[in-house]
């Protein structure tokens, strides 16, 4: 079993929204769909016997800038300074911080990658850990312990 305890910065938290935005099957496609889905529905309850291109282009593009603008915000409202601990195994990881506690298994994480020194774990809810680097006493030991969850992660899938 590896442990680590740290906390988040918001900063931290904003520089891994837009990574994860940017990825090629990042969260803007989850901005398109919600903008998409706007468009239509709204030019479809406006009854109008032709299809208007121009409303339903303006419709999305408001709508995608709402989406840039607001859905980044969520992780920031949600964020909690306190320290974290985390504990991970070759079952999955337990999390506590404050008065919550939680845990996932390993099928339930998406990925295991490195980003800017940082060890990022991704759920497949798109939920992430950001372990920053200053967790670790040493370089060696985040080595030790990314290298750690990757192996269990790739235990865990077939």
């Amino acid at each position: 079993m590896y442990t680590v305890q740290y906390a988040s910065t918001r900063a931290e938290i904003w520089h891994w929204y837009w990574r994860a935005w940017a990825r090629p099957k990042g969260l803007w496609r989850y901005h398109i769909l919600i903008s998409l889905l706007s468009a239509i529905g709204v030019t479809t309850l406006e009854k109008q016997r032709t299809f208007d291109a121009g409303r339903f282009a303006l419709i999305f593009l408001i709508t995608m800038l709402g989406c840039v603008v607001l859905l980044p915000l969520w992780p920031q409202i949600r964020f909690k300074p306190s320290v974290r601990t985390l504990k991970i195994d070759e079952k999955g990881f337990e999390t506590v911080i404050g008065r919550r506690s939680g845990s996932r298994g390993w099928k339930e994480v998406r990925s295991v990658e490195q980003s800017d020194g940082a060890i990022v774990i991704t759920g497949i809810n798109n939920n992430a850990f950001i372990v920053p680097a200053r967790a670790f006493t040493s370089e060696q030991d985040r080595l030790r312990f990314y290298e750690a969850a990757r192996r269990f992660h790739a235990g865990s899938t077939p």
